[in-house]
């Protein structure tokens, strides 16, 4: 199970790190808040590629899904996650004193934004790959 764990890092988990890095930058630009929606639906589609694999590597343990199901499981999965971004987001604002989140409006749009890209990376990685991939 090592071997394969280090695979799927090598295969997937470049595009979470990517994201993130680049969430680092943006961070200290003044476009933040103009960037922000194309952030999140970029992290809406990293989290769906690293789910997408991730189903694969570790068939043994939630076993096979069918094509419809590995599609409904990523989408929730990416869509979950950025429900966690956004709980992480309040919490900063909250402990930290920070002023991420501005109102309901903007983290229903990121929360879109996230789920979009998960789509849009649904729709890419399911046509594209093979079945197990």
């Amino acid at each position: 199970m090592g071997a394969a764990f280090l695979q799927y890092l090598r295969k997937a988990a470049w595009a979470p790190i990517l994201v993130l890095l680049i969430h680092q930058i943006v961070l200290r630009t003044p476009w933040r808040r103009e960037l922000d929606f194309y952030m999140h639906f970029s992290g809406g589609m990293a989290a769906a590629y690293l789910s997408w694999h991730g189903l694969h590597y570790f068939a043994e343990w939630i076993g096979r899904l069918t094509l419809a199901g590995r599609w409904l499981f990523t989408f929730a999965l990416a869509c979950t996650i950025g429900v966690f971004w956004e709980f992480a987001e309040l919490a900063s604002d909250v402990f930290r004193g920070t002023h991420i989140q501005h109102s309901i409006h903007e983290t229903m749009r990121d929360l879109i934004a996230d789920a979009c890209g998960a789509m849009l990376t649904l729709f890419i990685v399911g046509w594209r790959m093979p079945r197990d991939a």
